[in-house]
């Protein structure tokens, strides 16, 4: 009798490994590239798939670090990973081969635009500057890298030619705030979030785009979109700051199965709830909002999500 349970026993905890495994092995692994910890990437991918993953028991994303929109659109290019958070500007560079991916070109497919990422004009409350335009002949702190980039840019749109027109100093991302408390420079191109380290100290302006500047903006570098951050957004600023929107994109392998991309697509934008309570900023999320377009292509299967719930506009 005792032997008769025994093998009773066996036989059961066989099946239940058994189940265990099958079950395990049924769960789709998937990989997402973002930035380093505690990068804007990070901050909005991981929450994103944390919540993907309780909304869709039958995935598991697992959130790896990287050096951001470049290695993201490697990896994808690759097929070494499925998703990827990524700039909109990086990712037109991929799909044209231009720039850091010149004669390399990567294609890919949008799931939903993330974060509104608009980086603003800042000077000190105190400043002459009350426009874009006045920046000329003045110091400005214009970033290096990718935010370089933008910044002349933005410049270049309004007729300022950062080298021969103002005195721009190069500093790393994280020092433009710095170098405009200190007064080493009359104006900064900050991030939201290192404008609002300015306001603990300084009193600040914002110098926002106007309508007539940035229409033409937009349709000379479609990679790029419009943001208003409201009155009282930035301590002290009690007007709405009309800017560029950088932009933030969630995009994967274009090969990845239709249907896995629309519960991905559902999944996100049925969980903003959920992400918010991870990553208070996301609240500027909106299921609309995610469905719009950033000069990139969206997969077929997030637009069939967003079709269903009438967000796409052709």
């Amino acid at each position: 009798m005792k032997k008769r349970s025994l093998i009773v026993l066996c036989v059961s905890l066989g099946l239940m490994a058994f189940s265990f495994t099958t079950a395990q092995a049924e769960v789709k692994q998937i990989s997402m590239g973002t930035s380093s910890v505690g990068g804007l990437f990070y901050n909005i991918g991981s929450p994103v798939a944390q919540c993907i993953n309780k909304a869709l028991p039958e995935l598991n994303i697992t959130v790896e670090f990287t050096e951001g929109s470049t290695e993201n659109l490697r990896l994808i290019g690759q097929q070494k990973m499925h998703l990827g958070v990524i700039s909109p500007m990086i990712g037109y560079y991929a799909r044209e081969g231009s720039n850091m991916f010149k004669g390399k070109p990567i294609d890919f497919r949008v799931v939903a635009r993330l974060l509104p990422n608009g980086n603003i004009w800042t000077t000190l409350a105190d400043s002459d500057i009350k426009e874009i335009r006045d920046l000329k002949g003045k110091k400005v702190g214009v970033g290096t890298g990718g935010i370089g980039v933008i910044s002349r840019g933005q410049l270049a749109a309004h007729g300022i030619d950062y080298q021969k027109d103002i005195k721009p100093f190069f500093s790393q991302t994280g020092a433009l705030a710095d170098i405009l408390k200190d007064g080493a420079v009359d104006a900064s191109f900050l991030t939201m979030e290192l404008a609002d380290l300015v306001t603990a100290t300084h009193k600040i302006k914002i110098i926002p785009w106007k309508e007539e500047d940035l229409k033409p903006f937009l349709e000379k570098y479609p990679y790029f979109g419009e943001y208003n951050y409201p009155a009282n957004r930035f301590k002290g600023v009690d007007y709405p700051v009309l800017t560029v929107d950088n932009g933030i994109q969630l995009i994967c392998d274009k090969d990845l199965d239709d249907e896995l991309v629309y519960k991905l697509a559902k999944a996100a934008s049925e969980s903003l709830d959920c992400i918010t309570k991870i990553y208070a900023p996301a609240k500027v999320l909106t299921p609309a909002w995610m469905a719009s377009k950033l000069g990139n292509p969206f997969h077929p299967g997030a637009i069939k999500y967003y079709k269903e719930k009438g967000l796409w506009k052709d």
